[in-house]
């Protein structure tokens, strides 16, 4: 099947909001098997809309239409593709009743701009809109299929989640997203490039990220076990070939990961940051129930704070600087001490623009102390901005430290 989504509205067109509808929908169509050719985006007038819907009728299957169902004059989705089917426009009851219950709560009567949301194309199924007042709509005829769906994002995504558990027929369509770090996408297809080839059903899908790869599972069966075990199987393929690289599912995040695995190990953690400013620490704090494992970070930008508050010798900083791989492990074991924690991270190094220590920039050192010992990784980023390198020594820090859980104490799950 092939589809196009549809954008109405000239607020798009004049930049005055952002498209993230189309994003959204690509997604999920993806996640239940459905290849999308085609975005359009077109303003509110009757002869453009029109002349887009046409045009999708003739390359696509399924077309997917947001916007354009509401209470004003140039809310005109449904009243275009009605006159384009040759079909009528009728009130539906429950839409209608939900509209007027609204009003009355705030004192107002129905008008017949509210009344227009309540009207639909004959012979579609109502889509009801747990999020708001404008139902959508999936209509099929002998070449097409059509869902019509609110432009506002959250009203949306509640009629997804709520009428499309089982999409486009009988088969059941499950999806499953495999996290990686370490590796680039090139890299990673290049692993898999066999894999890729011959997997049809399940599918594979790579997805860049920043500094991240994402791999969608995607298998359809009659039974959904049988999708489940068919994903398994195609995961255990999968990880045997990058199972180094591989962190987590879904929309899980690194920093949520080494918690989780800190804290099912019994492993408590501190940090101490020079060029990353706290970054490394606010990652972990952003997510409730940090501190069942995270004990505390010391953010030592300057010489002076290394020395006071983590006991890096003056003779140390002099002779190696302050980006030096023996400073990152001073850091990391004066953490260690400070907060009491069984392990901590420590990252030093030259951000940019300029280098105040001699080394390039992009230069970084990261270092892991553990009950077993200190170990340090030098990364050095290309011409990043200052931002990038340090996003990017945050999340090699933390993909550091789980490497060092899986291997000494539990798997991410």
């Amino acid at each position: 099947m092939k589809a196009e989504i549809i954008a109405v509205g000239s607020e798009l067109l004049l930049g005055e909001i952002a498209n993230t509808n189309a994003q959204y929908l690509s997604e999920w169509l993806a996640s239940c098997g459905i290849d999308v050719h085609y975005h359009s985006v077109v303003g509110d007038n009757e002869a453009r809309m029109t002349d887009v819907f046409k045009q999708a009728q003739a390359r696509t299957d399924l077309l997917v239409i947001t916007g354009g169902l509401g209470p004003t004059e140039d809310d005109l989705t449904k009243e275009v593709l009605a006159k384009l089917l040759g079909r009528r426009l009728q009130v539906d009851e429950v839409a209608y009743n939900r509209i007027e219950g609204f009003l009355k709560t705030r004192g107002r009567m129905m008008t017949d701009n509210e009344k227009k949301q309540a009207l639909v194309i004959e012979g579609a199924d109502v889509l009801s809109n747990g999020a708001g007042l404008a139902p959508g709509m999936s209509l099929k005829t002998a070449d097409h299929q059509y869902i019509l769906l609110p432009g506002v994002p959250r009203e949306m995504k509640q009629i997804i989640a709520d009428h499309f558990d089982h999409l486009f027929g009988q088969e059941t369509i499950k999806s499953r997203t495999l996290r990686f770090f370490g590796i680039g996408e090139s890299a990673l297809n290049d692993r898999l490039t066999d894999l890729i080839r011959s997997s049809q059903n399940p599918s594979i899908a790579p997805y860049a990220e920043l500094a991240e790869v994402r791999l969608r599972l995607t298998a359809k069966a009659a039974q959904e076990q049988v999708a489940i075990e068919m994903l398994d199987g195609l995961e255990r393929l999968v990880l045997a070939e990058v199972e180094d690289y591989f962190y987590g599912y879904g929309e899980t995040s690194l920093p949520e990961v080494v918690l989780r695995t800190c804290e099912e190990a019994g492993v408590t953690l501190a940090a101490a940051e020079s060029l990353t400013g706290g970054a490394f620490a606010s990652g972990l704090t952003d997510i409730a129930g940090a501190s069942n494992s995270f004990r505390g970070g010391a953010v030592v930008y300057d010489d002076a704070a290394k020395r006071n508050l983590l006991s890096v010798s003056e003779t140390l900083l002099r002779e190696q600087t302050a980006v030096s791989a023996d400073v990152a492990i001073a850091m990391a074991e004066g953490a260690r001490r400070l907060y009491q924690s069984n392990l901590a991270i420590a990252l030093t190094g030259e951000a940019g623009p300029t280098s105040n220590s001699g080394k390039a920039v992009g230069t970084v050192y990261c270092a892991l102390a553990t009950p077993d010992g200190t170990e340090v990784v030098e990364f050095t980023y290309p011409a990043f901005d200052r931002g990038m390198i340090r996003l990017r020594s945050v999340k090699d820090a933390y993909f550091l430290l789980l490497k060092y859980l899986k291997k000494n104490a539990v798997q991410p799950k």
